[in-house]
């Protein structure tokens, strides 16, 4: 069955155009991305127009993705999902074996597509407002990200998985990420400045120093989603890496598992 629906991420209108067996695609838009039925024709007005398909691949085995480019066409593949884009990432096809693929491969588009016009950057981190400010929190697996978002209830969540961050010379704000893993899509509209970036390492106190310019774009450039494909593409993630670790400072937060460690940021 087909259907066509309609969804915002951060600045982006992105229609959505399903056709499936079953209803998980559908069920999965509409609860994690906020999607809406398409009642009038918007593929003109669309930032991207998406064609999402199921019945492909085979159960996830791993996060390795290969990235090929044939002539306008670039294509990312997994075991549980492969996408097809167009030169601008205008015109998508998505192939899914499951919702966990299509979760991943909709994160791979986002980031593909912001970084391609270098609008920003998706990062692999946990985001929350203090007084209406922005606070990013990034590590390695393990390190705290989700401990961070639950120990700072009720301060709203921003993210917890992926951090949409726009990048201009004018501002660095933070959006509402729609990328997530344990809770649920705010209403958070607007944009907030990222105030700093918290690199996290688990500690019995509570401190924080800040890293040097090239230590603190090295730190950010480990937490993007981004698949190297491209030497031009690479150098404005860079850009972007460096632009944003010199506007915005970069501190190592040795942090106890519990608020307290609210004190050495706010």
């Amino acid at each position: 069955m087909r259907a066509s629906f309609v969804t915002r991420i951060a600045e982006h209108l992105l229609v959505l155009e399903t056709e499936t067996d079953s209803a998980f695609v559908e069920e999965f838009i509409c609860q994690k991305y906020g999607a809406v039925p398409l009642t009038e024709p918007l593929s003109n007005e669309a930032d991207i127009v998406v064609h999402i398909r199921e019945g492909y691949g085979a159960p996830f085995e791993d996060y390795d993705v290969e990235v090929t480019v044939t002539g306008k066409t670039t294509v990312y593949k997994r075991t549980d999902y492969l996408i097809e884009a167009d030169a601008d990432y205008r015109n998508v096809n998505i192939f899914v074996h499951d919702d966990f693929a299509l979760k991943h491969a909709m994160v791979n588009l986002y980031s593909a597509y912001i970084t391609q016009k270098m609008w920003g950057l998706l990062i692999h981190s946990s985001c929350l407002l203090e007084q209406d400010r922005a606070y990013l929190f990034a590590g390695h697996s393990g390190a705290g990200k989700s401990t961070v978002v639950q120990l700072s209830q009720p301060r709203p969540v921003l993210s917890d998985e992926a951090t949409i961050v726009k990048i201009s010379e004018e501002e660095i704000v933070i959006y509402n990420s729609p990328f997530r893993s344990d809770t649920d899509l705010p209403d958070i509209p607007g944009t907030y400045p990222l105030t700093a970036i918290q690199i996290l390492r688990q500690s019995l106190d509570n401190r924080r120093h800040r890293m040097g310019g090239m230590e603190g774009i090295q730190q950010v450039l480990q937490r993007i989603f981004y698949w190297a494909h491209d030497p031009e593409e690479t150098k404005k993630v860079f850009r972007m890496c460096k632009l944003l670790a010199e506007r915005v400072p970069v501190y190592e937060l040795f942090f106890q598992k519990n608020d307290t460690f609210w004190e050495e940021i706010s």
